[in-house]
């Protein structure tokens, strides 16, 4: 009888525990599912998913090349260049005094040489993206350590200032009342956009650059009748000029080289998967004609707004001064911006619709830059191939928001864009002189002369000692021609009494002749000691 009393009271207490147990074993297995979940979710971002392209800097098989449309290359080149940065290119001939009939004439024939290169080096169809098959030319080391660092630090800058121009424009909206969107909300709104595009990859992107050019042009009519109607804009010698002389002249030629010619080391990252049996004439002119005619419309363009600004009302100067370009655009949308009797009009309303189109159109531009810049990373070091392309997207787009907040806090955007540009130009000047003189000399326009899966094969690989002594030198040349408010070069103090800025121009000399005398000698110490290496 005890016996069985003692049972049921072991039993009694055998299900109360169980009755305590059991809430804490539920919330042991949600936690348990979170943390699964959450695993899973981590998982699904890293290895990718259904859409997403992985694949980074590895060759791109034949097979992989699929796409053969004239339109979708036209339309990437044009869609990413026919955005609100276009327009700020433009506009930085508010610093340097020319007449705007002398602005367009430099668009026209400059801008046209500026495309060139870039036209060109789309056509290479080796699988391989821009930086990666420059291994081959100008070797490991340099393209790795030297090239692959300054097209990030360029892409992210390139990323950052665009976004910043179209966060000034959303900023300057709703802002006499006090309801208009602060700049950093604006920017990681922008840059969201452009991040969710770039993860998905090459034909995601390709997509939306064919798709997102109408609206802009759409903008860009009104904004043509909107600067015919005001009469601000005006040819010739009516223009205000401070200095048209020499040095002006090659300081503006100087933003627009930074501007187009920019996107030769990157040129192939958006044509890898075109198949070689698509003509190298078609790719040139579909690259070729996008990048010109969007450069020819937003540069112009761009400065036509530059000179309504200076000719226009005292109220578009302080919107300008305490906003930047953004807000310069908006001003000429908005009648309401300097009319007292247009205030809250029709027209306003559809100015700020009008602006919030634009300032999205910065989306385009970022994704190509972003792009690259998801690529570029995984050049540097072979360590850093194991983050996949599009979780750089993810790591390019955060430090592409810091430096936006940055520009934003200092409120100086035009001249911040005025040094990035010409940073850009003279890293350009120094890769277009060795991977010319490499090609053009020494190859004979050749560009397939390598097997393409050796492109992490340091021991085919040039190292590249003639590249970087040739990098070097054109460092040298860049900083006797540069003209900065930092530093103004020997040789660009003799052009005029403002300077003149050629240090791109001496840094693509330099750099070229450098490497012409250099390459031999890295090639005879390759055939005495690494035969099979493809530089000898």
């Amino acid at each position: 009888m005890d016996m069985d009393k003692k049972s049921v009271v072991d039993l009694e207490k055998t299900a109360i525990n169980l009755d305590i147990l059991e809430p804490e074993s539920d919330n042991n297995s949600s936690l348990k599912k979170q943390r699964q979940t959450n695993k899973n979710i981590f998982k699904l971002l890293w290895d990718g998913f259904e859409g997403v392209e992985t694949k980074g800097i590895a060759p791109v098989l034949e097979e992989e090349q699929t796409d053969v449309s004239f339109w979708n290359t036209f339309f990437m080149w044009f869609s990413t260049n026919i955005g609100i940065s276009g327009l700020s290119t433009g506009f930085l001939a508010i610093y340097y005094g020319l007449s705007y009939s002398s602005i367009i004439l430099i668009i026209i024939f400059f801008g046209f040489i500026s495309c060139l290169s870039v036209g060109y080096f789309a056509t290479f169809s080796t699988g391989l993206r821009q930086l990666t098959l420059t291994r081959f030319f100008s070797g490991w080391f340099t393209t790795c350590y030297c090239f692959s660092v300054m097209n990030w630090i360029s892409s992210a800058g390139w990323c950052s200032i665009n976004s910043s121009a179209a966060a000034e424009a959303l900023s300057a909206i709703n802002q006499v009342s006090g309801h208009n969107i602060p700049q950093w909300v604006a920017l990681i709104l922008l840059l969201a956009g452009s991040t969710i595009i770039v993860f998905m990859g090459y034909n995601a992107i390709h997509t939306f650059e064919r798709l997102s050019w109408p609206v802009s042009i759409f903008v860009y009519i009104v904004l043509i009748a909107r600067l015919k109607i005001t009469g601000f804009v005006k040819m010739g010698h009516d223009s205000p000029k401070r200095s048209e002389n020499i040095g002006n002249t090659f300081g503006f030629i100087s933003c627009l080289f930074g501007f187009s010619t920019a996107w030769s080391t990157s040129a192939a990252d958006f044509t890898t998967y075109i198949p070689k049996t698509v003509p190298k004439w078609r790719t040139f002119l579909a690259t070729f004609l996008g990048l010109y005619l969007s450069l020819l419309i937003t540069n112009i363009l761009g400065a036509a707004v530059c000179y309504a600004i200076l000719n226009g009302p005292k109220e578009w100067t302080e919107l300008y001064d305490k906003n930047g370009f953004g807000a310069a655009v908006y001003a000429i949308l908005s009648p309401g911006s300097y009319q007292q009797e247009h205030k809250d009009s029709a027209m306003d309303g559809f100015a700020k619709f009008l602006t919030i189109i634009l300032a999205l159109s910065s989306i385009a531009m970022t994704c190509g830059s972003t792009y690259s810049l998801s690529l570029n990373s995984a050049q540097i070091h072979p360590s850093l191939t194991r983050i996949p392309r599009h979780m750089w997207a993810l790591i390019g787009s955060l430090v592409a928001l810091g430096l936006s907040l940055a520009f934003a806090e200092s409120h100086k955007f035009s001249s911040t864009f005025t040094n990035i540009m010409d940073m850009v130009g003279y890293y350009v000047s120094l890769y277009l002189g060795i991977f010319g003189c490499e090609l053009f000399v020494f190859r004979k326009g050749r560009y397939d002369f390598f097997d393409p899966n050796d492109y992490n094969n340091t021991q085919k690989l040039p190292v590249g000692y003639a590249s970087f002594g040739a990098m070097c030198v054109g460092i040298v040349g860049i900083f006797l021609g540069m003209n900065q408010s930092f530093w103004s070069g020997y040789v660009s103090r003799k052009i005029s009494d403002v300077g003149g800025e050629i240090g791109w121009i001496l840094g693509l000399g330099f750099s070229f002749v450098a490497y012409f005398f250099l390459r031999p000698l890295e090639a005879k110490y390759n055939r005495k000691h690494h035969p099979d290496n493809y530089l000898i």
